[in-house]
C-alpha cells in the first residue's frame, strides 16, 4: 500500500480540532472531526482516535472478526468521550466524528458516526462510502432539498449522530472489497464542504504519489476558503 496524509487548522481557527491515526501493519486508518468549546473538540477527537486504535489492537489479538472489532472499538471511545464531559465542566457536551478503516486481506471494514466520509477511488470514477449523518443528508435521500442546495444549507453541519455526545451511539458498519488498483480516501468536512467530488476525484487522479495527492486537496480546499480543519488520509492499493 501506498499512504498520505495531511492534516491543518482552517483559516478561521488558531487550533486544529481534527485529529487521525494511520498504522498501515495493522491496516488501521482512523480520522476523527471534534467539535465543543475550551478546546474540548480537540480533546473528543484525540480520545477517539486513541481509544478506538488500542480497541482495535486489542480485537484483533484475541482474533475477533474485523466487523465485530470496529463495532466495539467505536462504542467503547463513545463511552469514554461521554465519561470525560461528566467529569470535567469545561467539556460537557464536547463530541467528534469518527471514521474508521480497517483493511484486513482483501476486504476493508468501514465504521463510522458523524459527516467524516470515505470514498473509493477506482477506475477514474469516485463513489462515497458513507452516508452523512445529518439533517440535511436525511432531507437529501428523502428528495426533500436537491444536491445544490444541500451544499450550501445553513443546517448542513447539524449532525444526527456524534460520538460522546450520549452514552449510547448508533454507528454504520459496512464492508467492501479491497482489490488492486482502488485507492481509499478518508477525510473530514472541511474538505468536502470547499471540494466537490469530481474535484477531488481529479486531483487524485494526476497526482503521482498519495502524499502529493494528499498536499494538492488541502491547498485547493484553502484556496476555496478552508472554513475548517482539513484532514485528509488517502491509501493506494
Amino acid at each position: 500500500m501506498k499512504i498520505g496524509h495531511w492534516t491543518v487548522p482552517g483559516k478561521r481557527r488558531s487550533t486544529n480540532e481534527d485529529s487521525l491515526y494511520l498504522n498501515p501493519d495493522l491496516g488501521l486508518f482512523i480520522v476523527a472531526d471534534g467539535m465543543g468549546g475550551h478546546n474540548a473538540g480537540e480533546v473528543a477527537s484525540r480520545t477517539a482516535v486513541e481509544v478506538t486504535a488500542t480497541s482495535v489492537r486489542e480485537g484483533l489479538k484475541a482474533g475477533k472478526e474485523a466487523e465485530q472489532v470496529v463495532r466495539e472499538a467505536i462504542a467503547i471511545a463513545n463511552k469514554s468521550i461521554f465519561e470525560k464531559s461528566l467529569n470535567n465542566p469545561a467539556w460537557e457536551e464536547m463530541g467528534t466524528t469518527l471514521l474508521v478503516a480497517l483493511i484486513v486481506d482483501h476486504e476493508v471494514t468501514i465504521g463510522h458516526v458523524g459527516d467524516s466520509r470515505a470514498y473509493i477511488i477506482r477506475q477514474s470514477q469516485i463513489e462515497l462510502l458513507t452516508d452523512d449523518h445529518t439533517f440535511v443528508f436525511e432531507w437529501l435521500k428523502e428528495g426533500l432539498i436537491t444536491r445544490e442546495q444541500a451544499r450550501t444549507h445553513h443546517q448542513r453541519h447539524g449532525l444526527t449522530e456524534a460520538l460522546g455526545v450520549t452514552d449510547d451511539v448508533e454507528s454504520e458498519v459496512c464492508l467492501w472489497p479491497w482489490d488492486d488498483n482502488v485507492c481509499l480516501l478518508l477525510c473530514s468536512d472541511g474538505l468536502t464542504d470547499m471540494l466537490e467530488d469530481d474535484e477531488i476525484l481529479a486531483i487524485v487522479e494526476t497526482s503521482s504519489e498519495p502524499e502529493q495527492a494528499c498536499s494538492t486537496l488541502v491547498t485547493a480546499a484553502k484556496g476555496k476558503g478552508g472554513k475548517d480543519d482539513i484532514t485528509v488520509i488517502l491509501v493506494c492499493n
